[in-house]
């Protein structure tokens, strides 16, 4: 029997998909075919179905369950046209909750979090060299800049492991309960720009002894 889920957590889950849908066609920008649109939702399948508490309608078949959802052509992934993904992307997000077929005509477009395409003014320096260094999938990038305007800032060699953490994460479909753990977990000693000298740890001086 799946759990009851409350009002509160159905919005923070829609919210939540909203926000991945528009990273996803903001990331890809105007010229997209709908097919790698689709294909690029279908790699997100883990983590739309952890958002959904494991709902399986847009984690399992999420393209078929938009088809039926629309009641579009069985073919329209499949179309040549190069549309705008994000108008599209913000429709399928107005029916998330009601996902079960029935030719019903896509909503009009809601406003969502577009994700930032650039680092902000007041962004973290040491965040944006880890990024470029590591240049990781648009949604961990999302999530680590979420992390930084919530948390502060930090040193580098930490944005590093988180970011490396994140791509883990995300590549296994579990991004969004890696995000909630990163919020929740205090942050390390480091202070952004330095660094702990080499062999200092107590693991390394372990090592280091006759």
């Amino acid at each position: 029997m799946p759990r009851p889920v409350t009002k509160e957590l159905s919005l923070r889950r829609r919210e939540r998909l909203a926000e991945l849908f528009d990273a996803l066609g903001a990331a890809r920008g105007a010229r997209l075919t709908q097919r790698a649109f689709a294909a690029s939702i279908g790699r997100e399948q883990g983590t739309i179905a952890a958002i959904l508490g494991g709902h399986r309608a847009l984690g399992g078949d999420v393209m078929l369950a938009v088809v039926q959802a629309y009641g579009l052509p069985p073919d329209y992934f499949d179309s040549p046209v190069k549309p705008d993904p994000r108008p599209f992307a913000r429709a399928v997000v107005g029916a998330v909750p009601d996902l079960v077929g029935g030719g019903r005509k896509a909503p009009p477009a809601k406003p969502v979090s577009a994700a930032p395409a650039a680092a902000s003014p007041e962004g973290d320096p040491a965040l944006e060299e880890a990024l470029e260094a590591l240049r990781p999938d648009h949604a961990v990038t999302v999530a680590l800049r979420a992390i930084q305007r919530a948390a502060g800032q930090r040193a580098t060699t930490e944005w590093l492991r988180l970011a490396v953490g994140a791509q883990s994460a995300h590549e296994r479909g579990t991004l969004l309960e890696w995000y909630d753990r990163a919020l929740a977990t205090p942050r390390r000693a480091d202070r952004p720009g330095v660094l702990r000298p080499v062999g200092s740890s107590p693991r390394a001086k372990a090592v280091e002894r006759p």
